[in-house]
């Protein structure tokens, strides 16, 4: 194994942690599912850092990083909604957000070539908060003051930097299709 598959492999660990989080959830294993997550979080900061320092950058990791991360958050999403622990509408408002996205790269895959793309700082906070929303919905389990109302403003900020982000993908993806099939000529 060469040391440049190390950042794949910590994706494919954060990606098998998602398992016993959800177990745990289910569980009611508050505190334990949360070290877990935060584990998880530093094995994102470490692979990406790993990946930059040493070049260690592939194919490979440039799509399973953000799907490593998003199998995460949707699945904790989907866990903690079923166990009505966040409402229905900021789940799917999260999920519909991915899909429209992926949808949207699909698109542009079929009709102008293989995008590359590469996270907004919308979408990059967008992601911190959702895990921030997460986090704090947990901790509000165990202490309702202050976490309880934390998290509904965090859940208020996931919903507009949702909407904000998935629109940004799609203004961005369209100006940049437009500008190659314009130059391509078709």
């Amino acid at each position: 194994m060469s040391p440049s598959n190390i950042p794949n492999l910590i994706c494919f660990a954060r990606i098998a942690l998602v398992i016993p989080i959800i177990r745990l959830l289910w569980q009611e294993q508050f505190l334990l599912s949360l070290l877990l997550i935060l584990i998880a979080g530093l094995s994102d900061i470490l692979d990406g850092y790993l990946a930059k320092k040493n070049n260690w950058r592939s194919y490979l990791g440039a799509v399973l990083d953000p799907a490593a991360d998003k199998i995460l958050l949707v699945s904790l999403f989907i866990t903690l909604q079923s166990m009505d622990l966040i409402p229905l509408w900021l789940t799917l408002t999260v999920i519909l957000r991915d899909l429209m996205i992926v949808f949207g790269l699909s698109l542009y895959r079929y009709f102008v070539g293989v995008p590359q793309p590469k996270p907004t700082r919308i979408s990059k906070f967008n992601t911190l908060l959702q895990l921030a929303f997460i986090i704090l919905v947990i901790l509000a389990q165990g202490i309702q003051f202050p976490f309880a109302i934390l998290s509904m403003v965090c859940g208020s900020l996931v919903f507009v930097t949702s909407i904000l982000s998935g629109l940004d993908y799609w203004i961005i993806w369209s100006i940049k299709a437009k500008k190659k099939i314009y130059q391509s000529g078709r």
